[in-house]
C-alpha cells in the first residue's frame, strides 16, 4: 500500500519536470526568433535622411547637404538627424513641410523651432520637433536643421 502512494507523487514529478523544460525551450526560441528577425527590437541603425523626412511628413529640401539620419525602433519608431540648408530656404520650407507646426522660439536666440503633434493613428510620426540654427551669425548663409520624429 504504501508503494501505491510513492508512484502518483514520483509522476506528480515527472509532469513537473516536463513542464519546466517546455517552458525554458519556448523561452529560448522566442528569445531566438526576436534577435533574428528583419527589425528586432531596440534597433538603431543609419537611415536615408529623404525617409526619415518622409516619416515626419515632410520632404528633404533639395539644397540639402551634410545630412546624417538614424532610424530607432524600441516600440514605435523613431528618427533624428540634421542636415544644412541655404538660410533662405528655412522659412519656406517649414511653412510648406509643417504648415500645422506651432512655431516656439529655441533657447531665447529667435532662430525657428517647429513642434507638431499629430493623430496617433496617421501614417508616420506623431510627435515632430524641428529646431534650426543659423551658422555663422546675421551674415550666415547657412541653417544648421536638427530633428525628430516618432511614434513614441
Amino acid at each position: 500500500m504504501r508503494r501505491g502512494t510513492r508512484w502518483p507523487l514520483w509522476g506528480l514529478w515527472w509532469i513537473c519536470l516536463v513542464f519546466v523544460v517546455w517552458a525554458g525551450w519556448s523561452f529560448v526560441q522566442a528569445t531566438l526568433h526576436a534577435s533574428s528577425g528583419d527589425d528586432p527590437p531596440d534597433t538603431v541603425g543609419k537611415a536615408g535622411c529623404a525617409e526619415a523626412m518622409d516619416f515626419a511628413g515632410a520632404t528633404l529640401p533639395e539644397d540639402t547637404r551634410d545630412a546624417h539620419c538614424t532610424s530607432y525602433t524600441w516600440g514605435g519608431q523613431a528618427h533624428d538627424g540634421t542636415f544644412r540648408i541655404p538660410r533662405a530656404a528655412v522659412q519656406g520650407w517649414l511653412t510648406a513641410s509643417f504648415p500645422d507646426g506651432v512655431g516656439i522660439s529655441c533657447e531665447d536666440d529667435g532662430e525657428p523651432c517647429v513642434r507638431t503633434v499629430r493623430d496617433p493613428h496617421t501614417a508616420g510620426a506623431y510627435d515632430v520637433t524641428v529646431s534650426v540654427r543659423y551658422e555663422g551669425g546675421s551674415a550666415g548663409d547657412t541653417a544648421l536643421v536638427t530633428f525628430d520624429a516618432s511614434t513614441y
